[in-house]
């Protein structure tokens, strides 16, 4: 058996080499992703293929030669047979061609053997051959998927059809004007079909010569960015005696960190009467966690189990003015664990849901996460992480997806400095000015 390596960017031009140097018949062991840069980390990634045949591949010559002796051999058998026809019939010799030898994968037939015109195949030839068929077809099909799969990415990848409500009503000068615009929104992180629909409304609301006028454009994207924003300005509503809040959301977007700035900045701004709860027991080191935040902060820190010690927790707490609820952290597509949060968190307890979402997360993930714990009836979101990321685009989109109220952002680990309670006009500037963190502090 003939194996070779190949590399090659991608499938199909992998597949054409192996069928130029081994043949049509030739078949894939295995492919693999390499990298050939400095140390396998700098270079583009290629396709590493190993290919085989069963038999030798014969080199241009050595099937010319074959092809022409093979001639000569029928043209002897033919005319052997034609002198047998008039002698007594005995033992004829026969003189197989190259070709016939090579497909049944033998050497060629001896002189002892009697002739025959056909030889049948084996059963064994059967069962290889049919192999070979299957393996074929896995490759045609390996070739299939990997060109839909390409086609599949670069529809992502193709800009989307742009302001088709508007761009029929209006002149060519003015969709250039309101393409530009399009663009911008682009630049800030905005989906593309958010960007649409802010830029069709502005076809509709700008007059045309205001289509060129940058100032009254981002007079407009700001008005209309800070519409489609919803925020609770009102948190801690002063007619409530006690305010019971609790942190949901996946794992890793900072919930308890973000408990004991909101707890520290009720403490600055508000009073020390305050609770905390967890019902985290799933890491130690939540528990530990915000307990050195209570004893920081001086606060006491109760740990629950079931949903009856979390409502005598709260009978305990009863005369405190804030009770903060630390949840753990349960994986969007555990649905089960994240069930089971609806018996500690029962409408009856009047207690504030706050889904806490870092802004790092990937808009599919982000998005699946909103509508798996949606089943809690949140009542707020809280946007983490807000530092880490150059354009925050995402923040408009989550409000397109979901008009569920911001009540918090953080912007580092620093506790309670790095907590902002929700504004539109901050929102709006840090969505507008990407890549320049928070417009001021």
């Amino acid at each position: 058996m003939q194996v070779k390596v190949f590399e090659s960017a991608d499938m199909a031009t992998g597949l054409k080499m192996i069928k130029k140097e081994l043949g049509p018949d030739a078949l894939i062991l295995s492919t693999k992703t390499i990298r050939s840069g400095k140390l396998g980390l700098l270079g583009k990634p290629r396709l590493e293929i190993t290919a085989a045949i069963d038999a030798p591949w014969p080199d241009k010559n050595f099937y010319i030669a074959s092809r022409t002796e093979a001639k000569k051999n029928a043209v002897l058998l033919e005319q052997k047979e034609i002198i047998s026809e008039s002698q007594p019939r005995e033992e004829k010799e026969e003189f197989p061609t190259y070709n016939s030898a090579l497909r049944l994968n033998q050497n060629p037939v001896s002189k002892t053997e009697k002739p025959t015109r056909s030889i049948p195949p084996f059963p064994e030839q059967n069962a290889l051959q049919t192999e070979v068929d299957e393996l074929k077809g896995m490759i045609r099909n390996l070739a299939q998927e990997m060109v839909r799969i390409n086609a599949s990415q670069s529809k992502f990848t193709e800009p989307q059809p742009e302001l088709q409500d508007s761009e029929a009503q209006l002149s060519p000068e003015q969709n250039r004007g309101l393409r530009s615009l399009y663009e911008r929104l682009l630049t800030y992180g905005i989906s593309t079909s958010t960007a649409r629909t802010i830029s069709d409304n502005a076809g509709k609301a700008l007059a045309p010569e205001e289509f060129f006028d940058l100032f009254r454009q981002q007079q407009y994207v700001s008005k209309a960015i800070g519409d489609l924003l919803q925020v609770n300005t009102d948190i801690f509503p002063r007619h409530k005696r006690q305010h019971r809040l609790a942190l949901v959301g996946p794992t890793g977007v900072g919930k308890t960190t973000t408990l004991a700035k909101i707890a520290a900045d009720y403490l600055s701004k508000h009073s020390a009467s305050i609770a905390l709860i967890t019902i985290d027991t799933y890491r130690i080191a939540a528990v530990e966690q915000l307990k050195v935040y209570g004893e920081i902060m001086n606060l006491p820190v109760e740990v629950v189990l079931s949903p009856e010690q979390l409502e005598q927790m709260l009978l305990k707490h009863r005369d405190k003015d804030l009770i903060l609820i630390d949840t753990a952290g349960r994986s969007p597509q555990d649905t089960l664990c994240i069930e089971e949060l609806t018996s500690f968190l029962s409408p009856n307890l009047n207690i504030q849901k706050h889904l806490v979402l870092s802004a790092t997360t990937r808009e599919k993930e982000l998005f699946e996460a909103m509508h798996r714990f949606s089943i809690l009836d949140i009542d707020n979101i809280i946007i983490t992480k807000i530092d880490e990321c150059s354009s925050l685009g995402l923040l408009l989109d989550i409000q397109f997806r979901d008009n569920v109220p911001f009540s918090y952002i953080t912007n580092g680990q620093r506790v309670p400095e790095d907590l902002l309670e929700a504004d539109k006009e901050l929102l709006t500037q840090l969505i507008m000015t990407p890549g320049k963190g928070l417009p001021y502090e």
